[in-house]
């Protein structure tokens, strides 16, 4: 993915190879906290709702559908210091098609269980400015990952916290 030249000249540089990488931002937290026990997840809830507008429109649902949900803070040995927040979610139909494990994560990350999967695909990255997270405006990034019919939503900010970048991790 190439940046813009309106988010070149305002995104830290620092910040982008965390905002276009492709795979699994669980696994180059690891790589950056330098042990396999980090990061892990702070569930901040989860569940059925009507989804939000944007959520709706990249999943290609109408206005009646429900989605489940799941928002965490992903954070190091510290749990007061999250370095991503994230938001995934999938229609509430794919819980009967195989995404029934994503609704029992707990503390675990669900990047590890989606990246697992060599035929899944991603949409093009967006990349944005959030509106708001706390009182400071984030930077954030969103897809749609993609298995077969199977669509989870998966938007995560990026947070004072973040690491420093020490590559993908695997």
């Amino acid at each position: 993915m190439i940046p813009s030249r309106r988010h070149r000249r305002h995104a830290a540089w620092a910040l982008w190879p965390w905002l276009c990488l492709p795979a699994s931002l669980t696994a180059a937290l690891r790589r950056a906290y330098g042990a396999t026990e980090w990061p892990r997840a702070r569930v901040l809830g989860c569940g059925r709702a009507r989804p939000h507008p944007e959520e709706r429109r990249a999943l290609g649902l109408n206005r009646a559908a429900w989605v489940y949900w799941r928002e965490v803070e992903l954070h190091g040995p510290d749990p007061q210091k999250p370095a991503i927040w994230a938001r995934s979610s999938f229609p509430l139909r794919a819980i009967s098609q195989g995404l029934q494990p994503l609704t029992r994560h707990g503390s675990r990350p669900i990047g590890n269980t989606l990246f697992r999967h060599r035929r899944l695909r991603r949409s093009p990255i967006q990349i944005e400015i959030s509106p708001v997270y706390g009182q400071r405006r984030r930077w954030r990034r969103s897809s749609i990952l993609q298995r077969g019919a199977r669509r989870v939503w998966v938007e995560e900010h990026l947070l004072p916290d973040l690491p420093r970048w020490r590559g993908r991790g695997r």
